[in-house]
């Protein structure tokens, strides 16, 4: 309550208006007058007033009633004390008094001495009010906004979508859900820290906001009524959800998706450096995609999910096929964390050829996996779900350790050489990666340059320095590095040049047909050249041809591997080849002797 309270006293009578402000005075506090309520509710826009005391009858104008409800329709008035004061005591005249907005009545002649308190006891009581309804906003605003962002959050989102859905299907309109996830964001947080992180979040949600507005346009145009269109939410982290409450076809989505998609894109400049974000956005439609705001939701963000898998910075529909892979991909995973346990994992390898000495170098070794209840599993499918869920870590170390057990096993034979072993770009973040190598190759006994560790192009290219320094501590051991599918993750020769390769392997992609396309061809070439110009070795994958063999002797690669000499196969099977191979090849040299 303040110090010295402002009452407002609205009374035609000169006299008791004189008598009142005198009790009120006496009472600390300050009053203003006015003898109509016209003039009332001027002063009060004017002035303002912790409390009014309007009289009822005031003849020539409004009176007191009208006056009180007038007084109530003003901004801010809503909690504002007013005691009304009547020279009657009838229920009707109190209930009116009540309907129309007072606070409390006084029946006159007034009881002066005690109006002073009678005042104050209504001021601590709207003061009393006034604090209880801004902790229902504060509350209200800690359950359903995002601090962060202040938009409404998940709890909030949830619960207007629920009510959008139920007017829908009063209605028999379409919604959409937009689920909306910033690609990278995580690189952002961990190079830049989590305040920077928290800047772009904050920028993101203005951004939206700001397009938002602008795409309301795009889906009014093909709807009417007052409703709102869009709402906007952050569930989150870099999550955010749109709703479009009304849209007459589903290409309607779509344009806003491919709007915010745009608008997302542009650099986002925080103390004077640009920083790039792409978006990734799932939409799903009711009522094809669902009945319930649980269901909307979850489909929108699997269809956001795929688009995120196919590369993202785009946006798809969902469909129940995805539905059916999430399933598949759940199933997957449950049964690829027991695989190692239930020993389902095997290598196979394919046989490396060199085109100089016409002899077998070495071997790739490739992961297989056998699920009694799903069947064979693709490596395609599986090896991408072990690296996003972290299980390449483990199943890595696994491969690494079996391929040097067999190459050692081999080369006590005498049988083989070189074991090429992949390397996935998880297991190169690991900050002990290159000892666990030692390790391996000490418990094992293999020769570390009989050991070549395959990383792919595209794993050089994130957190380069850290890459530098496991790449140079592997070099150290003595093992051999080579790029994997090189010419398909767009690395820079100023790049590569910095990182101690030994050989590139170019990707089959090109070798397919090289016979015939001649941009194949060429880049082949200019693999070739540029290795042969930083001392690089060359190998060749997906071999299928003579054809393909013949030009790609021509184009002075050195090694070559694919089904033209032979396909995967298990150790056992490798081993009897390559032996059948070099009896061949001995036979060969001892027919040749004069």
């Amino acid at each position: 309550m303040p110090d010295q309270p402002h009452v407002l006293v609205i009374d035609d009578e000169p006299m008791i208006t004189l008598l009142i402000v005198k009790a009120l005075t006496a009472s600390g506090m300050k009053a203003i007058t006015a003898a109509s309520g016209e003039e009332g509710i001027r002063l009060y826009q004017e002035q303002g007033a912790d409390a009014i005391l309007l009289d009822v009858v005031m003849p020539g104008g409004m009176d007191g009633f009208a006056t009180c409800a007038k007084l109530r329709e003003l901004p801010d008035s809503q909690n504002i004390p007013i005691l009304i004061m009547t020279g009657t005591d009838d229920l009707q005249s109190v209930n009116r008094a009540y309907e129309v907005g007072a606070t409390d009545f006084i029946t006159k002649p007034i009881n002066l001495p005690l109006l002073g308190h009678r005042v104050r006891y209504m001021l601590r009581s709207s003061e009393t009010t006034k604090h209880l309804m801004e902790s229902e906003q504060r509350l209200h605003q800690l359950a359903y906004f995002d601090d962060l962002t202040e938009l409404p959050n998940r709890l909030s989102f949830r619960e207007n979508l629920q009510v959008m859905i139920s007017l829908a299907s009063r209605q028999t309109m379409k919604l959409a859900v937009l689920f909306l996830d910033i690609d990278g964001f995580k690189r952002i947080n961990d190079s830049l820290g989590h305040h920077q992180g928290d800047e772009v979040i904050k920028v993101i949600g203005s951004r939206l906001r700001k397009t938002l507005r602008s795409s309301d346009i795009l889906v009014r145009m093909a709807t009417s009524g007052d409703q709102e269109d869009i709402s906007l939410a952050r569930l989150g982290g870099d999550e955010f959800t749109v709703l479009l409450s009304k849209i007459e076809r589903n290409e309607d989505a779509a344009k806003v998706a491919e709007r915010i998609r745009i608008c997302l894109a542009e650099p986002i400049l925080l103390d004077d450096q640009e920083l790039y974000t792409t978006t990734s956005i799932g939409i799903s439609i009711y009522p094809e995609n669902g009945s319930t705001a649980e269901e909307m939701l979850k489909n929108a963000d699997m269809a956001m999910y795929h688009a995120k898998r196919a590369g993202g910075n785009q946006y798809r529909y969902f469909s129940t096929q995805m539905t059916d892979s999430a399933k598949r991909r759940l199933n997957l995973e449950n049964y690829l964390h027991k695989a190692i346990d239930r020993g389902e994992l095997a290598l196979h390898y394919q046989p490396q050829m060199d085109l100089v000495t016409g002899e077998f170098c070495g071997v790739e070794a490739l992961l297989r996996w056998y699920s009694p209840e799903l069947g064979h599993i693709s490596p395609a499918e599986f090896i991408p779900l072990a690296e996003e869920t972290g299980l390449i870590v483990n199943i890595g170390e696994w491969v690494l350790r079996q391929a040097c057990i067999q190459a050692k096993t081999w080369h006590n034979q005498g049988i083989l050489g070189r074991m090429a072993v992949n390397v996935s770009a998880r297991q190169l973040r690991q900050h002990d990666f290159s000892m666990l190598v030692a390790k391996i190759v000490a418990e094992t006994g293999i020769d570390p340059q009989n050991l070549e560790l395959e990383v792919t192009e595209s794993a050089l290219i994130f957190e380069e320095d850290h890459v530098l320094d496991v790449l140079r501590s592997l070099k150290k051991i003595g093992v051999l590095l080579a790029i994997d599918d090189f010419g398909t993750g767009y690395s820079s020769l100023s790049r590569l040049k910095n990182f101690p390769i030994d050989r590139l392997k170019v990707d089959k992609s090109f070798v397919d047909d090289v016979e015939k396309d001649t941009a194949n061809a060429a880049i082949v070439s200019a693999i070739i050249a540029m290795a042969e110009g930083m001392n690089m070795s060359v190998i060749a994958e997906g071999v299928e041809t003579t054809e393909q063999l013949t030009v790609i002797k021509t184009k002075r690669c050195t090694e070559v591997q694919g089904y033209l000499f032979c396909k995967p196969l298990p150790a056992a099977q490798v081993e009897n080849f390559l032996r059948e191979q070099q009896q061949i090849i001995n036979s060969n040299k001892t027919n040749c002797l004069p």
